[in-house]
């Protein structure tokens, strides 16, 4: 996750590709996804 943190935020200089270029929708939504799952297995952990 960490690799990605800085793309997804500022985009990659040494390509000249904004965070919109590098990454999309589909992208977005499989992170939302997999984020949702983490917090509802924790939340699971935590009963």
């Amino acid at each position: 996750m960490r690799r990605e943190r800085e793309p997804s935020m500022y985009g990659d200089e040494d390509l000249s590709l904004t965070p919109d270029e590098l990454y999309s929708e589909y992208d977005a939504r499989v992170s939302l996804e997999d984020a949702e799952f983490v917090y509802k297995k924790c939340k699971e952990l935590m009963k």
